[in-house]
């Protein structure tokens, strides 16, 4: 037998399940949707804060990608602006300067350690010869020293092997400018009673068969007369050898 609690207990579940029941069916469903909303609130909220997130990065990715690739397509036509340009002075200077062969672009630089060279674009088919001057829109660069059929190898005068005989624009002093073997040149076999200055200018004379005259090459940076029987003279060259991309051939001497 049940006790009579036990009994009172589920005559009033009952009762209470019979009330909820006539409740809901009466159409007051309103403040249980109302509760399970505001219990599931939060959740919604989080949700669509993280799918914002996550959407945000996205296109933060895709903004970033274009920007890179706006700033290369920049990049290039900056390049190609530029390239334009080099090739218009060399033109022009083709233009004015008729002993000029053909402009050749920069491929290479050369492979043996023991010589200062760089490798062009053009060759015997285009008329190159060795000995033939290499110049850019700055100055001297060099001279030829191999030509195959397409390419050249060009020995840059900052080579210790490289001369050219030279002379000072200021007082028309002449000497050989020589490679030092750095990023240098060297003027050699001035006497020590000859004013030579930093900041003097050299030209090339046309005095040794090879480079015709007035050619820049570069300027004086340091002189010293402490010791020997000639100055000691560095020189820059107008060309750093860093900096070449295209250059002029110029045909050779008669």
């Amino acid at each position: 037998m049940l006790k009579k609690t036990t009994i009172i207990s589920i005559i009033l579940i009952v009762l209470i399940s019979f009330v909820l029941i006539s409740y809901q069916s009466k159409g007051l469903l309103l403040f249980d949707k109302i509760h399970l909303y505001s219990l599931f609130y939060p959740i919604d909220y989080l949700q669509n804060f993280f799918n914002e997130i996550l959407k945000t990065k996205d296109e933060n990715r895709d903004l970033k990608e274009k920007l890179y690739e706006m700033h290369l397509q920049i990049s290039s036509t900056n390049e190609l602006i530029e390239e334009n340009k080099r090739l218009k002075e060399l033109l022009n200077l083709k233009e004015r300067k008729k002993e000029i062969l053909t402009i050749a672009k920069i491929i290479k630089r050369g492979a043996n350690k023991f010589l200062k060279t760089v490798w062009i674009d053009k060759g015997k088919k285009d008329g190159v010869k060795v000995n033939m001057p290499v110049i850019t829109i700055n100055g001297l660069v060099g001279k030829v020293i191999f030509a195959s059929e397409d390419f050249s190898e060009i020995l840059l005068i900052t080579d210790p092997n490289f001369s050219a005989s030279v002379r000072v624009e200021r007082n028309r002093i002449e000497g050989v400018l020589s490679g030092a073997g750095t990023n240098l040149c060297l003027l050699k076999y001035i006497p020590l009673e000859e004013e030579i200055m930093v900041g003097d200018r050299l030209i090339t004379s046309g005095t040794d068969g090879i480079f015709p005259e007035g050619l820049s090459v570069g300027v004086v940076r340091k002189v010293d007369r402490k010791r020997g029987v000639f100055q000691n003279i560095e020189v820059v060259p107008l060309q750093s050898e860093l900096k070449i991309e295209e250059v002029a051939i110029l045909k050779s001497l008669p």
